[in-house]
């Protein structure tokens, strides 16, 4: 799925520079933050009246490189830091004293992000996958639940995004951008340990094994600057709500 997502990507890159060879080419730079939430996509989770899921701020920062091939067209390298966070609130427990007990977990690691943006009338829309490395992780259950501390994901998340945005302020050379992002797992972002406990059943007797999954929905604002200019003075010129 990986292979076949990115061969599709670069292939789709190969044939913008192909129907595009007599123009010039330029890059932008960009820096940013990113913040949301992820929301549990099994849905069947939601009518379990044992387990609320509550929303928790998630965050990234990046880095990022675009090459564009026309006007319209563009790759980007997105390179950053991801922090998720997940909070499970446990109800009905058997010697809880009927008092909810919450599970609180979440990673911060590296991921890369190759995506295709068109751009029109000074706003855009991405789409590429996403691919990450879980570098530190935390697990709190205060019910003492059977996954050991730091082996509930596993080592690595691959997820599909989809965005939206656009430019905002500033001139042709330096511009704020902002931007909605939707991103989703395609894997199960569980360890072996957390899938054979059955998370987040394992503290109950009644236990229902499924994916966990997550749709992430994140506002994003960053300070893009376009080296449009070396090449040709019309090159990387885009409409802005606010230009000074």
């Amino acid at each position: 799925m990986v292979s076949r997502l990115t061969h599709v990507l670069f292939f789709y890159a190969f044939m913008c520079v192909y129907s595009t060879c007599y123009g010039q080419f330029w890059f932008d730079i960009a820096a940013g933050v990113s913040a949301g939430a992820g929301i549990s996509s099994d849905f069947k989770l939601y009518d379990d009246t044992r387990i609320d899921v509550s929303p928790r701020i998630s965050s990234n920062t990046f880095f990022k490189v675009g090459l564009n091939i026309t006007e319209t067209e563009s790759i980007l390298f997105d390179f950053g830091v991801s922090n998720r966070n997940f909070l499970f609130v446990q109800k009905n427990l058997t010697d809880s004293d009927n008092m909810p007990k919450n599970i609180a977990l979440g990673y911060t690691g590296f991921r890369i992000l190759p995506m295709y943006r068109h751009t029109k009338e000074g706003s855009y829309i991405e789409i590429g996958p996403e691919f990450g490395s879980i570098q530190n992780q935390y697990y709190s259950d205060e019910v003492n639940g059977s996954i050991p501390n730091y082996s509930f994901f596993s080592e690595r998340s691959f997820r599909g995004a989809i965005g939206f945005g656009g430019y905002i302020l500033g001139n042709e050379r330096v511009t704020l951008v902002s931007g909605l992002r939707i991103l989703y797992d395609f894997t199960d972002l569980r360890s072996n340990n957390a899938v054979n406990a059955q998370f987040p059943y394992q503290n109950y007797d009644d236990k229902r094994d499924s994916p966990f999954k997550a749709f992430d929905i994140q506002f994003s604002l960053e300070l893009n600057i376009s080296l449009g200019f070396l090449v040709r003075s019309s090159c990387g010129r885009r409409k802005l709500l606010i230009q000074w």
